[in-house]
């Protein structure tokens, strides 16, 4: 997200320690279910709507880039390794104990255009493994051996809800993000602790915001399905990561570039377990899920080998990479209504992007390879 002016800085801080609890709407929920509420269809097609129609002014006479995230601080691969030993609870889908999936991650600058490194963001990363077997959803239908994770660099979103969503984008688009901000002091305040600065991708603590079920669901007899494990996400580096470039607008790519081009990289991949609907809510992504109250649970780690990532070839190939979190199977369903929204607003802009870049959708095996030479991250 882009700096907050220090005023509104200063005003969003005295009402969120106000209003903080009063101005986040979460409905009451039993523990495992989600709510769709009347309307939520039509205010999906809205934000695709309007983020495509940005898309094209913003990118008129050249390549569209992604809506959010258009700068790639490095998109590399690994392996995905499960645990050996695992809680049987936690056995659902592809998290079977030593199981192992080639991967692509795709690390980047949220806001929506491109910036230095040096400025406050949010930070992303896009995750796709590959190999995976199992029940896939219908929608978006066109991959059929992946599961994909997105995760930002903080614990919270900047929106509870896809109606919050638009409105945050509607005023960002039309000169009133002011009146967004000031309006909306939670997701003020979650945009203030999460813009920070970081020396290498690999050192941010990446945290998923929004909930996946961990198995599949259960109907009660009321028709409502309760699904015995939901959880976020998180990851943790379990490498040294240097970060001695800090005087270059890319520094965050040629940090990780020069890291792996003798060495390796590690992250750790653990699960947050909502343990109660208040504090750990399925339809309000605003909320913070505390480590504290929700210990953090290791199921797998990432390694990533030394190699090389500069090549255009590489770049252009994911650039074109689609990302959804609905890619994968049904015992990692996405829940709530961020994510519910993704399903089609992430599918609608990809189409879009792909298409007006005259670009071919393509699912990644996880055994690309591209011819590498010593290229510098920015020619």
């Amino acid at each position: 997200m882009r700096t907050v002016y220090p005023a509104v800085q200063a005003v969003s801080l005295i009402l969120c320690s106000w209003f903080l609890s009063a101005c986040t709407p979460t409905p009451d929920l039993p523990l495992g279910q989600e709510h769709k509420p009347e309307g939520e269809d039509k205010t999906t097609a809205a934000i695709s709507k309007l983020l495509t129609d940005n898309l094209q002014v913003q990118y008129a006479d050249t390549n569209k880039l992604r809506d959010t995230h258009p700068k790639d601080n490095g998109c590399i691969r690994g392996t995905f390794h499960i645990n050996s030993e695992l809680d049987p609870a936690f056995q659902q889908g592809i998290f079977q104990p030593g199981n192992q999936y080639p991967v692509w991650m795709r690390f980047s600058n949220s806001v929506e255009k491109i910036t230095a490194d040096g400025e406050k963001d949010f930070r992303g990363l896009a995750m796709k493994l590959t190999e995976v077997s199992g029940e896939r959803f219908a929608k978006p239908g066109d991959e059929q051996h992946t599961q994909d994770f997105l995760f930002l660099g903080h614990d919270a979103f900047f929106a509870a809800n896809p109606q919050q969503f638009f409105d945050f984008f509607f005023e960002n688009f039309h000169g009133s993000r002011t009146k967004f901000l000031i309006t909306h002091p939670r997701g003020a305040w979650n945009i203030l602790r999460g813009a920070k600065v970081y020396n290498n991708p690999l050192n941010v603590k990446w945290n998923s915001v929004t909930p996946y079920a961990l198995g599949l669901p259960v109907a009660g007899s009321d028709g409502m399905l309760t699904y015995p494990n939901v959880v976020r996400y998180a990851l943790r580096t379990c490498s040294d990561n240097p970060g001695s470039v800090t005087d270059s607008e890319h520094y965050l790519a040629m940090n990780l570039d020069k890291q792996l081009k003798t060495g390796t990289g590690c992250l750790d991949f653990y699960i947050q377990l909502q343990k109660d609907p208040h504090d750990n809510p399925t339809e309000n992504a605003l909320i913070s899920w505390s480590e504290e109250g929700s210990p953090l649970i290791k199921l797998a780690r990432i390694d990533i080998p030394a190699q090389t990532f500069t090549s255009d070839a590489q770049k252009q190939f994911c650039e074109n990479i689609s990302f959804n979190p609905w890619h994968g199977i049904v015992e990692h369903r996405p829940l709530g209504g961020i994510n519910r929204a993704r399903q089609i607003v992430m599918k609608d802009l990809s189409d879009f992007r792909l298409q007006q870049n005259g670009a071919q959708r393509f699912e990644p095996t996880g055994h690309e390879a591209f011819e590498q030479s010593d290229l510098p991250i920015i020619e």
